[in-house]
């Protein structure tokens, strides 16, 4: 499965569909000068219209970005047993890898030492740590704990995680959208709200939650917004990104 989107996509759709949730062109414009930069992004000239094309390694941000989603939407299968990374070095090298091993859901034990429940992650990062001239120095381990429950409380900070959900479902609970518009817009801020809120959440199977755990609501919550707005909001889209040169 790749990233679900578009490889190559007008600059002028991007700067309306921004302008709709309301960012000015300027600032868009800006961004993309960023992206380009970086090397996220290249520019194609088609005529008198700019086209910007996703480079590799932002497609497989994307990708990455994509399965993490679907897996935070899913139950954490569970067995007793733990994914643990060990990781040798400088803690300055250990930067770009601590911030994906969150991102992919692994709490930090100790220097150089991670954990995690859920091992739909681990592929994703040892090719990043491979990308990284780290691999050799990693140690992957399955291990077991006596106490799952004490394991939990030094890895993960879950009263943070539970008003991450909470903020999550007070912001969106209850919102429709009348338009395609609007469903666009609201899908967008939906989207980029529940990326902020799972990249938190170390999606721990059931067994580990404490009781009345909110993530259950705000997941639910999500799935059922995004169902409701993905067919408007896929039309407004389609509507932005049309080839230019077509336009009456």
């Amino acid at each position: 499965m790749r990233y679900a989107g578009d490889a190559r996509v007008w600059s002028r759709a991007v700067v309306a569909a921004l302008d709709a949730c309301g960012v000015g062109e300027t600032a868009t414009r800006r961004a993309i000068t960023r992206l380009v930069q970086e090397g996220w992004l290249r520019t194609e000239s088609v005529g008198r219209w700019t086209a910007l094309v996703l480079e590799p390694r932002l497609v497989a941000l994307l990708t990455a970005w994509t399965h993490r989603l679907e897996r935070a939407v899913l139950e954490t299968p569970w067995h007793g047993e733990w994914q643990q990374l060990l990781l040798r070095g400088p803690a300055h090298d250990r930067a770009l890898v601590a911030e994906q091993l969150a991102f992919e859901g692994f709490g930090r034990l100790a220097p150089g030492g991670w954990i995690a429940a859920d091992a739909g992650g681990v592929g994703a990062l040892k090719e990043l740590l491979r990308e990284q001239g780290l691999a050799a120095r990693a140690t992957w381990l399955v291990s077991r704990a006596d106490d799952d429950g004490a394991l939990v409380a030094r890895a993960w900070d879950l009263a943070a995680v539970r008003a991450a959900h909470e903020e999550f479902v007070d912001r969106f609970d209850g919102l429709r959208a009348a338009s395609d518009e609007e469903a666009f817009v609201l899908r967008t801020r939906l989207v980029h709200a529940w990326r902020g809120t799972f990249e938190r959440d170390p999606r721990l199977p059931g067994a580990l939650l404490p009781p009345g755990w909110p993530g259950l609501v705000s997941t639910k919550l999500f799935v059922d917004m995004w169902r409701a707005l993905r067919v408007p909001a896929d039309r407004r889209w389609r509507e932005l990104a049309r080839d230019p040169s077509s336009a009456g």
